[in-house]
């Protein structure tokens, strides 16, 4: 019987949008930051952003491979601007805010339609919230929650920057269970990747996987689909969650299968 659902955020309980707009608006956000704390750089937003890009590039590159995340002061020393030589005692303290900095105003974070119903019909047919989140800053899935007003229905929030591994590793979804007393045959959860989502679902064993249409990112899902990896349930709505455990826990108790 599934009595926990779990979510992930990026192109899940919201999606993202690179606009060159929101770029610029970034760039000069984090020049002025920096730049009032003495850290010299590029000569311009411009062209900082440019080698934030790469930085930004060779991390992900990093962090897919290893499948661990760095604190934030060593993501920013090794990564993000090591181009510029900064001195280490200089950034020391600031990776979270630097962190933030990108996470949040990188690009056009929008809810998806429905959130708040959704996660309110859920908590209201008795299930257990949470989140499971790959996200460099440690309190950027709060703040967002807060912005989106929907904090208040989500009991745990397990991000790697806490947690210090990624997802597909099934520590992540182990953990998870653990921090709720449930078995991961009373675990749903909803995502929009196969790479990180549906392939750690299956790693961990649990009951439900629903994968919800994100079309920003399907075409790197498609080596994955290749080598059978699915979901349970392809949705494209979040209101489509809620309709599907309850009928799953139906089917399941009519099989006897219900514990």
């Amino acid at each position: 019987m599934i009595k926990t659902v779990w979510f992930d955020i990026g192109g899940t309980v919201h999606v993202q949008d690179a606009t060159l707009d929101n770029d610029l608006a970034f760039a000069e956000r984090l020049f002025g930051f920096l730049k009032e704390r003495g850290i010299e750089t590029a000569e311009t937003p411009e062209q900082l952003l440019t080698h934030i890009d790469k930085g930004a590039k060779q991390y992900k590159a990093f962090s897919e491979q290893e499948l661990i995340e760095l604190p934030g002061d060593d993501i920013w020393c090794d990564f993000m601007l090591k181009d510029f030589g900064v001195p280490s005692e200089k950034i020391r303290g600031m990776g979270e805010e630097l962190s933030y900095l990108f996470d949040r105003y990188r690009k056009v974070i929008t809810p998806r339609g429905g959130l708040e119903e959704t996660l309110k019909r859920l908590i209201d047919e008795g299930f257990r919230l949470g989140v499971i989140s790959n996200i460099m800053s440690r309190t950027f899935v709060p703040r967002i929650l807060a912005e989106h007003g929907v904090s208040q229905y989500f009991e745990f929030i397990l991000a790697s920057s806490e947690y210090g591994v990624r997802k597909p590793r099934r520590d992540m979804f182990d953990e998870a269970i653990r921090l709720m007393d449930v078995t991961a045959r009373e675990a749903a959860y909803v995502g929009d990747t196969i790479s990180r989502d549906v392939r750690g679902v299956r790693a961990a064993g649990w009951e439900l996987m629903i994968q919800i249409e994100n079309p920003r990112i399907a075409h790197k899902d498609a080596k994955y689909l290749a080598c059978g990896y699915q979901s349970d349930y392809s949705i494209r709505s979040l209101e489509e969650i809620p309709p599907i455990v309850k009928q799953y826990n139906t089917e399941r108790k009519e099989r006897g299968s219900d514990s």
